[in-house]
C-alpha cells in the first residue's frame, strides 16, 4: 500500500507541475474553471500526501478494519479521500476456506474462489498474526491462513 500511495502521489504531483507551468505561461489562472481544477488538484494532492504519513497508519489500524462477530468476519476497506471506508463486508467463518495474507492486504477464499480482496495498512506478518488471534483453534482447523 505504501508503494502504491507513493506512486499515486508522484503522478498527482506531475499533474500539479503541468498546472503550474500552464498558469505561469498562459493566462488560464484568470479562468474560473482553471481555478476550480487547481483547487481540486490541491484537495487530491493533500489526500495523497496524507496517506503517506504515520498519522494515516495510526488511524487505520488492522483491528479497526477487520473485526469479528460471533460467527463472521467483518471487514472494512479503505477508499476515497483521507479516511473514507467502504463496507462492512461480512463473511461467515464457516464458509471461509483460506485467508491469504500479503504485504499490505489480504484475500478471503470460499470454495476455492476469491470472494474478497483488499489493501490496507499492515505487513504480511501483522495480518497473519491478527487473523490467527481472531480465529479459535477449532476454526483454524478448517481455515488456512497463509
Amino acid at each position: 500500500m505504501q508503494e502504491v500511495n507513493k506512486q499515486l502521489a508522484m503522478i498527482v504531483a506531475c499533474f500539479g507541475l503541468v498546472l503550474l507551468l500552464l498558469s505561469l505561461f498562459t493566462d488560464l489562472l484568470a479562468q474560473p474553471w482553471f481555478v476550480f481544477v487547481v483547487a481540486l488538484w490541491i484537495f487530491v494532492f493533500s489526500s495523497c500526501c496524507y496517506r503517506l504519513t504515520a498519522l494515516f497508519y495510526a488511524q487505520n489500524t488492522v483491528d479497526k478494519l477487520i473485526q469479528r462477530d460471533k460467527t463472521s468476519l467483518v471487514c472494512l476497506s479503505l477508499s476515497g479521500f483521507f479516511n473514507c471506508t467502504t463496507g462492512p463486508y461480512c463473511f461467515s467463518i464457516d464458509s471461509i476456506d483460506r485467508i491469504k495474507c500479503e504485504q499490505d492486504g489480504f484475500s478471503i477464499y470460499a470454495a476455492n474462489t476469491c470472494v474478497y480482496s483488499t489493501r490496507l495498512p499492515g505487513s504480511k506478518k501483522l495480518l497473519r498474526d491478527y487473523f490467527n488471534s481472531l480465529l479459535t483453534s477449532q476454526e483454524k482447523l478448517s481455515v488456512t491462513i497463509d
